[in-house]
């Protein structure tokens, strides 16, 4: 029969208060939930009943009890009920990390200057740590992490961006970017995807494109442009997003493509868990365009014809 859990029980002598909360700390170190005052579960792996077995020597020689069972189930409770309760106490970590990481950026956001932002950044780092922390325990995943991951991630790149002043955004001549090589970062997303349409759709019709592995530089001299890359004329400027900086920059402000720039946006920054129907449904697109393609070049030409029926429809709408 499969033996999913781990029940422990211990007692440590009263007299010795400092060791009993070292157990307790142990024991919550391994990730343990309390089903009953002094009862306590773990799922049954290998690594935890390794620890479970180290925690009841330790118990033995400060001379108390300690006892731990394999069950394939506890009587009274289901499964589902037994994972809510590892969930529940994991995710209260997880939010804990979220609501840091949101009075951090709002202290950054406050600031008059760029040195708080300097300062935030390692403390975002430390919670990102915590967060790989936690997942260790996280051995029912309720998505929690996934969430808490994806905040740490907007927080740093909004912080990132602050460190360098907006530019004063100009406006470019299309005349002048003509039959162009347009590079950018290997695995694109959301930004650059965008971007790319809009380049070959509105601005350079006979616009190539080009990815760079890491390391690799664009190479002017060959007509090489760069966008959505750090330093780029074509990139993130102050809270404006690639697609945006370049939507701006050639006039093109119809209302379907700042529809599709409120999407673009949204995914990219994805400030909320929750994103609207109309983003959802894109970012899965797109996302499931990623799994079926071979390489980014046609990752890119299966993109194109998403904008394209996007801008068609928006503009029917208009």
């Amino acid at each position: 029969m499969n033996e999913r859990w781990i029940l422990f029980s211990c007692s440590v002598p009263a007299a010795n208060a400092k060791a009993r909360m070292r157990i307790w700390r142990r024991i919550s170190a391994c990730g343990a939930v309390q089903l009953k005052t002094g009862l306590q579960i773990l799922p049954n792996r290998d690594d935890l009943l390794e620890s479970i077995t180290w925690l009841i020597g330790e118990v033995t020689a400060l001379g108390g009890e300690a006892i731990a069972i394999q069950c394939s189930r506890i009587e009274g409770m289901e499964d589902e009920q037994i994972e809510k309760l590892f969930q529940g106490q994991i995710d209260q970590e997880f939010l804990q990390i979220q609501a840091e990481a949101r009075e951090l950026l709002s202290a950054a956001s406050l600031s008059v200057n760029n040195d708080q932002a300097k300062e935030v950044l390692p403390a975002l780092r430390k919670l990102r740590k915590r967060c790989e922390s936690l997942q260790g325990r996280d051995f029912f995943p309720s998505g929690a992490a996934v969430k808490t991951f994806a905040l740490l991630d907007t927080a740093s790149e909004k912080l990132r961006r602050t460190e360098t002043a907006p530019r004063q955004l100009v406006s470019f001549d299309r005349a002048g970017y003509q039959g162009r090589i347009w590079v950018t970062r290997v695995r694109p997303y959301i930004d650059r995807l965008s971007s790319a349409w809009l380049i070959g759709r509105f601005i350079d019709a006979k616009a190539q494109f080009r990815f760079l592995e890491p390391g690799e530089k664009a190479i002017p001299a060959k007509g090489e442009i760069p966008f959505d890359i750090a330093g780029a004329e074509f990139s993130h400027q102050g809270e404006l997003i690639t697609f945006e900086v370049m939507a701006r920059g050639f006039d093109l402000l119809d209302p379907a493509i700042m529809k599709i720039s409120e999407l673009v946006r949204c995914i990219d920054i994805q400030e909320g868990t929750i994103l609207p129907d109309d983003a959802a449904l894109l970012k899965n697109l797109l996302d499931g365009l990623i799994a079926i393609s071979t390489s980014d070049h046609q990752l890119l030409d299966r993109a194109l014809l998403i904008f394209d029926a996007l801008y068609a429809g928006y503009s029917q709408k208009k």
